[in-house]
């Protein structure tokens, strides 16, 4: 990751293990410059680390083989699968999410180091209903739009031209849905193509965290770069590194990694 490049020595994060746990390349991106300093922060960014299982977030991102392979031998490192969690701490910060009952204080994106085989099956399985009515549209079109043929339907009943459109929707779709639910069933025993039934999400589900989104179907995205800015994107070592308090009393120099 690129190094950071911090100058405003007068903030009162500046060489804290707070200011590297927001993991922000340049002061003028973090959040908080320029607000007036408040020691809740610390105590809020160290309720943060609390909240974290051991090994915290940073070890799905730190690994070079991938994190949702079930089987061995793991694939290589090639992408990132990112999914994103809500804790409703610290109450002072919650807030109610739009169109949601879900409150939601820390958010923080897990960011799963993937192979391109794992990335390859999640995708098929969220796009299959989409290809197969694809390929069902592509079978009826030619029936449809080609002038002759559309008269012999119409010669048979005036709405059959249509009811094969919305047959080869429907039941593409559903075709579609029912390949994928299969296809699901036939990964899980070499990948956790549900990312909610990972070890370190039940995890996180322990310790109050909740999928951003509590929709039925995890959302996933790929990245080929990791996300390398923001609370949760910070290395590990980072939260081996003294509270900002400790630190302030013992008058001690940290050296902060990048």
């Amino acid at each position: 990751m690129d190094a950071r490049n911090l100058t405003d020595t007068e903030c009162t994060l500046y060489g804290t293990k707070s200011c590297a746990l927001l993991n922000m390349r340049t002061c003028d991106e973090c959040p908080l410059k320029g607000r007036v300093a408040d020691p809740e922060i610390h105590r809020d960014l160290k309720l943060f680390c609390d909240l974290q299982p051991e090994g915290t977030v940073a070890q799905l991102f730190e690994s070079d083989t991938c994190q949702l392979c079930r089987t061995e031998p793991k694939g290589e490192t090639s992408c990132y699968a990112v999914f994103d969690m809500a804790h409703e701490e610290p109450k002072q910060l919650a807030r109610r999410r739009f169109l949601s009952r879900q409150v939601t204080g820390f958010m923080v994106p897990l960011q799963f180091a993937c192979c391109k085989y794992c990335r390859r099956r999640m995708l098929l399985e969220a796009y299959m209903p989409l290809i197969v009515t694809l390929a069902m549209l592509g079978v009826v079109m030619p029936f449809v739009m080609t002038e002759q043929l559309a008269q012999s339907l119409r010669a048979i009943a005036p709405w059959l031209p249509l009811a094969l459109v919305a047959a080869a929707l429907f039941g593409g779709y559903a075709i579609g849905k029912l390949l994928a639910f299969l296809y699901r069933k036939r990964c899980e025993s070499m990948m956790f193509i549900d990312v909610r039934r990972h070890p370190f999400v039940q995890k996180m589900e322990e310790k109050g965290w909740r999928p951003l989104f509590n929709d039925r179907k995890a959302r996933v995205a790929f990245t080929n770069k990791r996300i390398g800015k923001g609370l949760g994107t910070a290395p590990s070592a980072v939260y081996d590194l003294p509270d900002a308090e400790y630190a302030e009393n013992n008058a001690e120099n940290t050296e902060i990694p990048d």
